[in-house]
């Protein structure tokens, strides 16, 4: 069940499981969201941070 070794780039992309299914594509798009999600979330604070340093001087 916890058998992270792939063989390939396209096993590690279809990730496919013991009953044939391919779920690949799901697992990486909501990694690819939650770091989008992270990232635009330490982007803005970034800026928001930066906004109110600027109101302190």
């Amino acid at each position: 069940m916890f058998n992270i070794e792939f063989n390939s780039l396209a096993e590690a992309l279809l990730m496919q499981s013991q009953n044939g299914q391919n779920h690949g594509i799901y697992v990486w798009s909501v990694v690819l969201i939650v770091t989008l999600c992270i990232s635009i979330s330490f982007i803005f604070y970034k800026y928001k941070i930066k906004e109110i340093s600027k109101k302190i001087k």
